[in-house]
């Protein structure tokens, strides 16, 4: 009895994890072999591991950035650390970045705590610009928040006013600091 109980549990478990990897999520469960099955989770969770790492690299670069540009207090251009990036210091502890790609607008704002930038009015200023979001967030950092906009443009013939969108951005946060 103690062997079924945990033959099954066994099953249930085996289960479960087939429905968190994506790769055995379309695959019948009766046809996975156990061992296959492990491999390809050990696989995926060697993959998310490395993803964690490069996405760990990306973020203390974006730190280096805003550090650097904050410490200077001044206005800088940012090409030296990506291509087509711009970014205007408004204060010591501000960056607002706009990047046109693909006919598309990554957004990223940066300021600190006691800014009190409400990520709403950020999306109204892309938005009024004639840009519609399509996937937004912000994040805390130490003393600072992070937002980040991707955006497309309503209609394609006409475009956004990227650079209105950033004037407005940089006066957004003068009027927070």
């Amino acid at each position: 009895m103690k062997e079924k109980n945990r033959r099954t549990e066994m099953k249930k478990l085996c289960i479960k994890l087939n429905s968190l990897i994506p790769s055995l999520i379309s695959q019948p469960f009766k046809l996975i072999t156990q061992e296959s099955q492990f491999d390809q989770s050990i696989a995926y969770i060697e993959q998310l591991r490395d993803r964690i790492e490069v996405l760990k690299v990306k973020r203390n670069e974006a730190l280096n950035i805003v550090n650097v540009a904050g410490k200077n207090n001044t206005r800088c251009n940012a090409k030296d650390y990506r291509p087509t990036l711009s970014c205007d210091v408004v204060n010591p502890s501000s960056t607002v970045e706009v990047q046109e790609v693909d006919g598309g607008l990554k957004v990223h704002l940066i300021t600190s705590l006691e800014g009190k930038v409400l990520f709403s009015e950020v999306i109204s200023i892309v938005e009024d610009g004639g840009a519609k979001v399509v996937k937004g967030g912000y994040t805390t950092i130490g003393d600072k928040i992070i937002y980040t906009l991707h955006a497309m443009a309503r209609v394609t013939r006409i475009g956004m006013e990227v650079t209105s969108i950033n004037q407005k951005l940089q006066e957004l946060i003068k009027q927070s600091s």
